[in-house]
């Protein structure tokens, strides 16, 4: 429905949205909005950081530049997911991943302290462990969530280790700071992670992060399961096939050097 001639639009509104546009494109400086929108400086900043408080916007601490958060559009997406067809490309991995493991394949992006589910092909057992898109689940103890807290470098993880809230979920929840720093050391090293019924008792997941054509994570690919299927023992074998087919999702963005 297009606006009717002579209605007239919310400024400040239509500011916002054009700036918002803006960031999409790219990174964008409070001064090029300004020129931009031919509206003062300070106005433009408001525009950005009210935009950045509301989640759809992040900014550099470096350069000071802002930028689309993705998690933001993703969880928007998850709630109009039925309306919506997920790309093919993301789809197609998550489907190879589901027939060779047989259990719930799962993608996930960060937002803050949570991982958002953006994408799944639910398990075809009679048990399967299937979350609804737009769900969040905490970093700390999701499979997805630390996959992709031990991808970001080391101070950055030491940081957000230290002051995030480590909440408990069942017995085997680790909530110790300095526990859960040498526990994401160990997923880095090996390059996958496992929720060892950490969220949920009796259910186990295992995930690995996705690297776009940057080199840069941006999300994590796991499978979920119960523990009767996904267990100690067979654990190697799930965690190569998430890493395996990981890794091609990662080629197939044009990431650098997948380990394939």
């Amino acid at each position: 429905m297009q606006p009717r001639r002579g209605q007239q639009l919310v400024q400040s509104l239509e500011r916002g949205l054009a700036a918002l546009e803006m960031a999409l494109d790219g990174s964008v400086r409070p001064s090029e909005v300004a020129e931009a929108l031919g509206i003062d400086r300070s106005t433009a900043y408001r525009l950005l950081y009210t935009l950045m408080a509301k989640g759809y916007l992040l900014q550099d601490e470096r350069t000071r530049e802002f930028t689309s958060n993705p998690a933001k559009f993703f969880q928007l997406y998850g709630k109009v997911a039925t309306l919506l067809d997920w790309p093919d490309v993301a789809g197609d991995f998550l489907t190879k991943l589901r027939d060779e493991s047989g259990e719930t394949a799962n993608l996930g992006v960060r937002q803050a302290n949570n991982v958002i589910y953006i994408a799944h092909k639910p398990g075809q057992a009679a048990l399967s462990v299937n979350f609804a898109l737009g769900t969040s689940r905490p970093l700390h103890c999701s499979a997805l969530g630390k996959a992709l807290l031990a991808a970001q470098p080391d101070a950055v993880t030491a940081e957000w280790v230290a002051s995030a809230p480590l909440t408990t979920y069942t017995t085997k929840t680790i909530t110790e700071p300095s526990h859960l720093k040498r526990h994401l050391g160990t997923v880095r090293t090996d390059g996958y992670a496992v929720d060892d019924e950490e969220t949920f008792a009796g259910v186990r997941c295992i995930a690995a992060p996705i690297h776009d054509h940057r080199q840069q994570v941006i999300a994590a690919l796991g499978i979920s399961g119960p523990t009767t299927r996904i267990t100690q023992e067979q654990l190697p074998h799930f965690a190569q096939t998430v890493m395996q087919v990981a890794a091609e999702l990662s080629a197939e963005l044009g990431a650098p050097n997948s380990d394939l």
